[in-house]
């Protein structure tokens, strides 16, 4: 009865998209070419409202099919999550099968051209959303999700298959930088039904050492075996933060940490994160296990993770690929029944446990007393404020500048391209532990505010040539001018005079002078040096990955010296 669920599907899609999605290009089509263009058009933004969770107007206005879409049908970039949605669409009146290997291969060329990005390839439907889509490749957080939509049943092949897995395997290095979901006949049925999405969450929830609260209202509290929390994940995903602020953000650099911490040290979890809290219609504890605080056993119904979403993804991530850690690791959690409450505290709970004030690693550097040193010293020998505390405001450039901005430029400034590396890819990491390195290397006694400022005074230069080049250049040039951007730096320092940094009487204009010059030299030198190495490479992890980019630099330093 296959062709019966894509008769339902298709009804869902007209009564939803037939107002939305453009077939205008078709208006002199009959009437059965109209309807086959709004039903596959209509599925390409059924995926994107169900993947992004987005709003149907959004997402037919991000549908791009059409003569000369190269195989794309929308696109959509989530620019809070960093997430890039590309999608392929087809329509399958018969219900059976799935899209061929022509039709895998002819997405995957167009995603390449997406992203290198070749706007020569594209209709102006993709050109219209050209800045949407430069945007999206200038950001280096940015992840990308292909999305694979069709009214068959069947999976796709293994050659199809193969080939999206090698085009992932090509460009994860070093990160996660891209998925793909297929979505076929059977989900879309789910989701239009009303099967996938909406349905009421029971869960029975086992607490030890558990405690309550009833005044002014209901709420339990107690440690959760991870393992149950990796269970909740494999069954309901994101559906589990129907009622939150964020879904599960993957490669953050917060669930990073959280991964590391169940990898490494499972049994201080409870100690570590901060846990998480659920909303549920009703609370019921069992009468097994009667008054002991031991453990408690609690059904829960309706239920929805409204704190600590990364958490619970990061847990189920975790679990896939080392289950024996995760079973490990207890989670302090709370549960919060809304049965009785006055209406409205449901949105308070929730407003108010997403915006707390957190505290980021950067906050620990304000421990540091080489910290308020630098800021005394800029200030008194240099009048230049230097922010090393959350809170405070930013000067304006000529006035001073941040703990960000001084890290970044003192990693670059450094001998080790890896510091660079590292600054671009996950800057977090230098302020881990003020008592070792990396943060040593670029803190200690031996750093003068007059070293830090005129570092910072490079990496401005360097910064602002390339915003110029930027404008300048086109497709991979200019994801190199981008992406590149704290290698190069690393480069031009090692083209200055840096150890005149210290020294007042040094006549310091004609350094930036110098820097401006190079940064040319040395942009001109790297897209050279990456297409020669690393043609078929996405360049915003290129510049991610240490050992690449270590091997980068020796070639440009060669190079230069050889000059």
């Amino acid at each position: 009865m296959s062709w019966l669920h894509v008769r339902q599907i298709g009804a869902a899609i007209e009564k939803r998209y037939s107002n939305l999605v453009n077939i205008s290009d078709y208006i002199k089509g009959s009437e059965k070419e109209q309807k086959d263009v709004l039903l596959s058009r209509g599925l390409a933004a059924y995926a994107l409202t169900q993947s992004a969770e987005i709003d149907d107007e959004i997402a037919s206005r991000h549908v791009v099919d059409g003569s000369d879409d190269n195989g794309i049908d929308a696109i959509y970039f989530d620019q809070t999550d960093h997430i890039l949605y590309v999608v392929q669409s087809k329509w399958i009146h018969s219900g059976n099968g799935s899209l061929d290997r022509g039709d895998i291969q002819k997405f995957i060329k167009g995603f390449g051209d997406l992203i290198e990005p070749d706007f020569s390839r594209f209709n102006d439907k993709v050109v219209g959303i050209k800045e949407e889509i430069l945007k999206a490749l200038d950001d280096a957080q940015t992840k990308f999700k292909l999305i694979i939509a069709y009214t068959g049943q069947q999976p796709l092949s293994k050659e199809a298959d193969r080939d999206l897995n090698d085009l992932l395997n090509e460009l994860n290095d070093p990160t996660e930088l891209v998925s793909y979901q297929a979505i076929n006949q059977k989900a879309l049925h789910a989701a239009v039904s009303g099967q996938a999405y909406g349905d009421p969450i029971e869960l029975e929830i086992m607490l030890s050492e558990w405690g309550q609260t009833r005044d002014p209202f209901t709420a339990f509290y107690g440690q959760i075996s991870a393992e149950d929390i990796a269970s909740w994940w494999n069954e309901y995903d994101n559906r589990l933060f129907a009622n939150n602020l964020r879904k599960f953000m993957k490669d953050t650099e917060v669930n990073e940490s959280i991964k590391e911490t169940l990898l490494e040290c499972p049994e201080k979890f409870f100690y570590f994160n901060n846990g998480i809290i659920i909303l549920c219609r009703n609370i019921a504890k069992k009468p097994i296990g009667g008054p002991d605080r031991k453990n408690g056993y609690f059904i829960c119904k309706d239920v929805s993770v409204v704190n600590g979403a990364q958490t619970v993804g990061s847990i189920g991530a975790t679990y896939a690929t080392n289950p024996e850690a995760v079973k490990r690791a207890q989670v302090l959690v709370r549960l919060i029944s809304l049965e009785g409450c006055p209406e409205g505290l449901d949105t308070e709970i929730t407003r108010a446990t997403n915006t707390q004030n957190r505290i980021e690693p950067r906050d620990f550097a304000s421990l540091d007393p080489e910290q308020q040193r630098l800021k005394t010293e800029m200030l008194l020998l240099h009048s230049k404020e230097y922010i090393f505390k959350s809170g405070e405001e930013t000067p304006l450039q000529e006035n001073g500048c941040d703990i960000v901005e001084a890290t970044i430029a003192l990693a670059c400034l450094n001998n080790d391209p890896g510091l660079a590396v590292q600054a671009k890819r996950e800057i977090r990491k230098l302020w881990d532990n003020i008592e070792r390195n990396p943060y040593k290397m670029l803190f200690n006694p031996s750093l003068t505010g007059i070293r830090l400022w005129r570092a910072v005074e490079v990496k401005r230069v360097v910064d602002c040539k390339l915003d110029g080049e930027k404008s300048k250049r086109d497709g991979r040039e200019r994801l190199i001018c981008v992406h590149g951007n704290r290698l190069i730096l690393h480069q031009v320092f090692r083209r200055l005079p840096v150890d005149k940094f210290d020294d007042l009487d040094y006549e310091f204009e004609r350094v930036k002078e110098l820097a401006s010059e190079e940064t040319i030299s040395v942009l001109n030198d790297l897209i050279t040096a990456v297409n020669q190495k690393y043609p078929n490479s996405y360049p915003a992890n290129i510049f991610k990955n240490k050992s690449k980019c270590i091997e980068i630099s020796d070639y440009l330093g060669q190079k230069y010296v050889a000059e």
